[in-house]
């Protein structure tokens, strides 16, 4: 709304009403700052040029990467043994999981040595059928190594595919993709999804955490935030409401560590339709908002009873408004840019010089 020296100056009083010295002083010094967000406490979800880093899991369409077929055990080289894994990013995560247990409802198949083929993939476990069948570890050229169930020649039921830069994904398959229920664990910022999958995709409901503290909790389609979730940040503030396409979007209630509120309509991680702000400090507003800004008609009120009613735009009083300074006294006035307009002003508005 501009600074207080300037905010609310030169009043106009189509009533005629004479206003005394000191409510003169207290229209010209009112804090009328009234703005819902300081820039070192507002922050959103999926805005780069934002100070808070974007708090988004997947960065590329499929997370998990599929299975490359391989030929069946008669065109590869028999092994005496698993090698060892050289990758050391592998490695290390490995040696940071619990073994890896075996459902015992799993079908199995029979076992034959381990076999490397001559595109260089290594498979040791169970077969049926010239098959892969059952349990079983498999070995990728670049060192990434998954370990658990096989079906016709597909990763199926429970297993574990660590990729060769650290990530990993612990779960249910199914035709080579992740389907039912599993986790995604990053390896670079520790940040990991546990829920639902569909076709290598989150669908459904589930849980990202994220190491500064930050968590999401609620509905995904199609790999995205959407439908209703919950989401806190780690530095204390929270939202609850709708999701779109990982956006808020739709109706929700945001909660600042401060104490400010903000319970209304959404448009793309911004405050966008009908809503209602309320201040710690007892202020509050009503109206509409568009772009994060008071936009249209609203109501704005002070802890003690002052109130402005009237129009607005970009944040600030613009059009008609009435402003009420005490018990007694209403101002109807006309502003622009959060000033009122003095009788000559107006003049010149409506005559365009």
């Amino acid at each position: 709304m501009g600074n207080a020296s300037t905010c609310c100056s030169h009043p106009v009083i189509q009533n005629k009403e004479a206003i005394n010295t000191q409510q003169k002083i207290m229209i010209v010094n009112e804090e009328c700052d009234v703005r819902e967000w300081e820039a070192d406490d507002f922050v959103k979800i999926g805005l780069q040029s934002h100070p808070v880093k974007e708090h988004k899991l997947f960065d590329q369409p499929s997370v998990i990467r599929r299975m490359e077929s391989v030929e069946g055990p008669k065109l590869g080289e028999r092994l005496e043994l698993f090698p060892e894994i050289e990758n050391q990013i592998v490695r290390t995560v490995l040696a940071q999981l619990t073994p890896l247990v075996i459902p015992q409802d799993m079908e199995r198949g029979e076992e034959n040595p381990p076999i490397k083929f001559d595109n260089d993939f290594i498979y040791h476990g169970e077969w049926k059928d010239s098959q892969k069948h059952g349990y079983g570890k498999l070995l990728w050229p670049d060192g990434s190594y998954y370990e658990g169930g096989f079906a016709n020649d597909e990763t199926s039921g429970f297993g574990r595919l660590i990729h060769s830069f650290g990530d990993y994904y612990e779960g249910s398959w199914k035709h080579d993709q992740a389907n039912g229920y599993g986790k995604y664990h990053r390896y670079r910022n520790q940040a990991t999804y546990e829920g639902n999958w569909v076709n290598d995709k989150q669908q459904g409901q589930g849980k990202e955490t994220w190491q500064d503290g930050s968590s999401y909790e609620g509905e995904y389609s199609n790999g995205k935030k959407q439908g209703r979730g919950m989401f806190k940040w780690g530095n204390g503030n929270m939202y609850i409401g709708d999701f779109k396409n990982n956006k808020m979007d739709g109706y929700g209630i945001y909660y600042w560590k401060s104490g400010k509120v903000y319970d209304g309509e959404w448009k793309e991680n911004k405050m966008d339709g009908e809503g209602q702000f309320n201040w710690p400090d007892g202020r509050k507003y009503k109206g509409g908002y568009k772009n994060d800004l008071k936009e249209g008609y609203g109501v704005f009120e002070w802890s003690d009873g002052r109130y402005y009613k009237g129009e607005w735009k970009e944040g600030k009083q613009h059009g008609k408004g009435v402003l009420r300074m005490d018990q007694t006294k209403e101002i109807s006035a006309e502003w622009a840019n959060g000033k009122m307009l003095t009788e000559k002003q107006i003049e010149q508005q409506n005559t365009g010089s």
